[in-house]
């Protein structure tokens, strides 16, 4: 038997407590309260915009490699070198130390924000 409390949690016959981090993702990635995150992407954003880099990617890439800059540079395949130097653009941008966990939670908040916000406009853009 599975008694649920939220949406997002659960608790199993053998009294496991159980997360959905999915869910609870998508409804923080809705949520307003993320404004001034997504504030600290945009001049990334602009930066990629104008310049047609892509320091955004490489972000997302870097988190999704445990912020090891190695392995991101190895999926990007790029040199480490290009990688610590596309790294040290994106702190001088957002004015943030990427050695800092808060920084990190808050940039890793600000992309869930945007791909929210992308997600949002392209399906308002889309027709049946």
């Amino acid at each position: 038997m599975v008694v649920k409390i939220l949406p997002v949690v659960d608790f199993r016959d053998s009294g496991e407590l159980r997360v959905e981090p999915a869910p609870l993702l998508e409804r923080l990635a809705d949520s307003a309260d993320l404004a001034p995150f997504r504030e600290l992407i945009e001049p990334l954003l602009e930066y990629d915009r104008e310049r047609r880099s892509d320091l955004v990617r490489t972000l997302r890439v870097y988190f999704l490699a445990g912020t090891n800059a190695s392995e991101a540079a190895d999926r990007l395949f790029l040199h480490r070198n290009s990688m610590l130097y596309r790294l040290a653009r994106v702190e001088k941008l957002t004015g943030l130390d990427l050695k800092d966990p808060r920084a990190v939670l808050a940039l890793q908040l600000g992309l869930l924000s945007i791909d929210q916000q992308g997600r949002s406009s392209k399906d308002a853009t889309e027709h049946p």
